[in-house]
């Protein structure tokens, strides 16, 4: 007799899950590319769905902050933009941190996480 399915995600997918959120954050720390945690995850963790789709929502998030943050830059540029970099940078920053946290948590949870105002590249 065939042993069924677990219905939720094993200990080591939700720690998997986890990590794809929050490894970007010392990618930020030490300057390095936040999108190799991620990635890696992607490629070389478990291929349950459970995991890849943290996997690309995390990797979908630190895509578009990079973008927003390139625009920002760029907006930094202008007479305006001198005015907007300091609460968009802010905004920008704390909206990255809450959609970090909150997917590791849900993935800590057994549960899905979607990013909010994101790109979604990687589908």
């Amino acid at each position: 007799m065939p042993v069924p399915e677990p219905l939720t995600p094993s200990q080591e997918e939700r720690t998997w899950a986890a990590v794809a959120h929050l490894a970007p954050l010392v990618g930020y720390l030490v300057l390095i590319g936040q999108f190799l945690v991620p990635l890696g995850v992607l490629f070389f963790g478990p291929k349950t769905p459970f995991v890849q789709n943290h996997a690309k929502e995390s990797l979908n998030g630190q895509i578009s902050y990079t973008f927003y943050g390139l625009v920002l830059f760029l907006l930094a540029m202008t007479v305006v933009g001198v005015v907007l970099v300091l609460p968009l940078g802010v905004f920008l920053l704390g909206l990255a941190l809450y959609n970090m946290v909150r997917g590791a948590l849900a993935a800590g949870r057994g549960e899905g996480y979607r990013y909010a105002f994101i790109l979604r590249l990687v589908p």
